[in-house]
């Protein structure tokens, strides 16, 4: 039994030995499964935080390019209205020039067929 006590000594000191392994790691697989579980709620928090961001870029970018369309459309109004306003101006002008044009044209025909009148007359005696 002399021969069986050390080797059973032996062993319950590799037992007791592989056992403080076990826990060391035991304790240190718990201490990664904290770490892991706190970078994966951070991982997603970013992530959260990425695509709020990217939203706010994006509609704040949609934002600008409507805005800046929307002033685009009110320029090309006001120069089509400017351009409907000289046009406008222009007809009048117009109408009136010609109107002055056929005045002074019925002037002349009148004056010019008075004239002829006048002329008739005066070889008829």
């Amino acid at each position: 039994m002399s021969t069986l006590n050390p080797e059973i000594a032996a062993l319950r000191e590799r037992i007791e030995a592989q056992g403080k392994e076990l826990a060391e790691i035991r304790g240190s697989v718990h201490q990664l499964d904290k770490i892991i579980g706190a970078t994966v709620r951070q991982s997603i928090w970013q992530l959260i935080a990425l695509i709020v961001t990217l939203l706010l870029s994006l509609g704040g970018g949609l934002a600008y390019q409507t805005s800046m369309m929307e002033k685009r459309i009110e320029q090309v109004e006001k120069r089509i209205e400017q351009s409907e306003k000289n046009m406008t101006g222009r007809f009048e002008d117009l109408e009136k020039n010609m109107t002055g044009r056929f005045e002074d044209l019925e002037k002349n025909i009148t004056a010019r067929f008075d004239d002829l009148k006048q002329e008739v007359r005066a070889q008829r005696k």
